[in-house]
């Protein structure tokens, strides 16, 4: 039997080890040495943390990774990265592989494919792209707002300088006032509130009392439905009697009697007749008065001194005259 000595052994260790360290590294960088595929490559003026072993992606589906990230020149202007595909697809020649990334902020490369005819090959370049990043994104919605905002600040501190300018001492005053009287106008209105609330309470509010009453009311008229209904055909019928009967010859007579009433009164405040002259002539009422003077004077003194109308004495003996009341009146 063969014999192996221990420095063999080593030596065949050590060996192994370094093949799979090197298997390993090349794993770890998304190199595979025995995988088929091909090599793309694509320049970027920066790749917003993109790291080797990223994936590639196209329409969602990882393809390949990327295998490596080269510096073209001195400044770091131009970045060359290496993407290796792994997938058997055709990729059009106007394609162009854009560094994306998620919420999470991990990198990506997603492929979006053109409509030409041809096709990349092995060693070819791809046209680069880079979406912004989700700070990018805010910070270019935001920008406008920023300015605005800005721009809105100012306004308003131009509104309160001139509010300050022109609200001097007196007018604060006023101000204050007016709010004291707004603070009392809104107690008041409180108050109302309150008022309206229980006018409007549905046991006890005087609108809810107003409303019993009125269904009272309406009950009543309810229940006295056939009374109101006679009481209306009564109307009814006496209105029908009205416009059947001789109302019109009625209202004639009356015409009638008015007129002949009005000739009367024109007469008496004429001259012509005698009630007339009585009336309206001042001599005739003054004879009419002298007259009755007289008669009331013949009265008295027939009552005072009867004998002197009627004489009858059997001796012949004259009476004493005696002066009649209105006389002795008037001598007093």
């Amino acid at each position: 039997m063969l014999k192996v000595s221990n420095e063999t052994k080593v030596g065949v260790l050590t060996a192994v080890s370094i093949a799979l360290l090197f298997l390993g590294f090349n794993l770890l960088k998304g190199k595979s040495l025995f995988s088929s595929g091909k090599t793309i490559y694509a320049v970027y003026t920066q790749v917003n943390g993109l790291q080797p072993s990223n994936t590639v992606q196209v329409n969602g589906l990882v393809v390949g990774n990327v295998a490596n990230l080269d510096v073209l020149d001195n400044n770091a202007g131009k970045i060359l990265v290496t993407i290796r595909i792994k997938k058997k697809i055709n990729i059009p020649y106007n394609s162009v592989a854009r560094i994306t990334s998620d919420l999470l902020g991990s990198k990506a490369v997603q492929i979006d494919f053109g409509n030409a005819n041809t096709y990349l090959k092995d060693g070819d370049t791809v046209y680069a792209a880079v979406d912004g990043s989700i700070t990018d994104a805010l910070k270019e919605q935001l920008s406008p707002l920023v300015k605005k905002l800005e721009v809105t600040l100012g306004s308003v501190d131009s509104v309160l300088l001139t509010v300050n300018s022109i609200f001097d001492t007196t007018t604060k005053g006023n101000l204050r006032e007016a709010i004291a009287n707004l603070n009392t106008t809104m107690g008041n209105f409180s108050k109302t509130s309150a008022s309206l609330n229980r006018m409007l309470d549905p046991k006890t509010g005087s609108l809810a009392i107003t409303l019993n009453n009125f269904q009272s009311i309406s009950g009543n008229l309810k229940n006295n439905n056939d009374k109101i209904t006679g009481i209306l055909t009564n109307a009814e019928k006496t209105t029908s009697a009205l416009a059947n009967g001789n109302l019109d010859k009625t209202l004639l007579e009356l015409q009638q009697m008015a007129t002949r009433l009005n000739e009367t009164l024109g007469k008496l405040n004429s001259t012509d007749g005698s009630l007339g002259l009585l009336m309206n002539d001042k001599k005739v009422y003054n004879n009419l008065q002298n007259s009755l003077g007289s008669l009331n004077k013949l009265l008295e003194d027939l009552k005072a001194n009867p004998k002197r109308y009627v004489h009858f004495s059997l001796f012949g003996k004259k009476s004493k005259v005696q002066p009649i009341p209105s006389d002795t009146a008037k001598a007093l």
